[in-house]
């Protein structure tokens, strides 16, 4: 019995790891100047933050819909289980998405598991790499699933965003936070708390954010399994910080850019860490 993996675009992995691990990718949405484009098919990361970075452009996003989960589940081979691992449910609906497209698939002979990462971008990397190392160790869907239990809780995702007109369109921050933010050049760091975004410190300039955590993984990287860093249209300054990170890590350091469904909603320039 085959186990196959399931997720979505925001997980930001690389084409050879997509094709050599058999993974298949359900894409979120980018609405950008009155067209819809999938995530990872109809627009590049480069195209959108070109366009973001020149124009008064702030795209918005949506989650997929139940159908084009189906669509996958129904491709499955016959006897096979799939682990479905996505975008944080409170982030984006596309769990929710995945859970009703599993009430409705109409087979018996597929075990399908929706699970809920509670992380996004390069943690979901992070958990989706974890389990395909599971998997080449010939390990079941039972052990994968106790492992995802004992990691969730652990991923951390911190990030560092560099203008803050971002978070203020998508209502995260309010406008005299963000004119008063940007004009004393305060760079909020934020990072995933149980699934949600929270504000992790507030410091002024972004050189001083970055040392921020830095120092906070510092404490605790004697701890730490794994680690990746990721940035939006950023590879200088992400390239910087995994060298900062080098260190004091002595593990391999995963660097992948973040693409345009989170990036719409943080911005270019934003740089971030992830670990367990």
């Amino acid at each position: 019995m085959a186990i196959h993996i399931i997720t979505d675009s925001t997980a930001y992995l690389t084409e050879s790891m997509l094709k050599d691990e058999d993974i298949r990718v359900v894409p979120l949405n980018v609405m950008m100047q009155g067209r819809q484009y999938r995530e990872g098919i109809d627009l590049s990361n480069r195209e959108c933050y070109q366009v973001m970075r020149s124009q008064p452009v702030f795209p918005t996003t949506s989650q997929p819909s139940a159908g084009d989960f189906l669509e996958v589940y129904r491709s499955l081979p016959l006897g096979d289980e799939a682990l479905v691992i996505v975008i944080s449910s409170r982030l984006s609906g596309t769990w929710h998405s995945a859970e009703m497209a599993q009430g409705l698939l109409n087979r018996s002979d597929v075990r399908i598991h929706v699970i809920d990462s509670w992380s996004s971008t390069i943690g979901l990397a992070l958990q989706i790499i974890r389990v395909c190392e599971m998997r080449q160790d010939g390990q079941g869907m039972d052990a994968i699933l106790n492992e995802l239990k004992r990691m969730i809780p652990k991923t951390k995702v911190f990030f560092v965003v560099d203008n803050l007109e971002y978070l203020s369109r998508g209502g995260r921050i309010g406008p005299a936070a963000k004119y008063f933010g940007n004009m004393l050049q305060i760079k909020p760091i934020l990072y995933l708390h149980e699934g949600k975004i929270d504000v992790f410190d507030k410091i002024r300039t972004k050189h001083k954010a970055v040392t921020r955590i830095v120092e906070a993984f510092s404490a605790l990287s004697p701890q730490v399994e794994k680690l990746a860093v990721t940035h939006v249209d950023a590879p200088e300054e992400a390239e910087e910080l995994r060298q900062r990170l080098a260190q004091i890590y002595s593990g391999p350091i995963y660097v992948r850019e973040t693409g345009p469904v989170i990036g719409a909603h943080v911005g270019p320039g934003t740089i971030g860490l992830a670990y367990y």
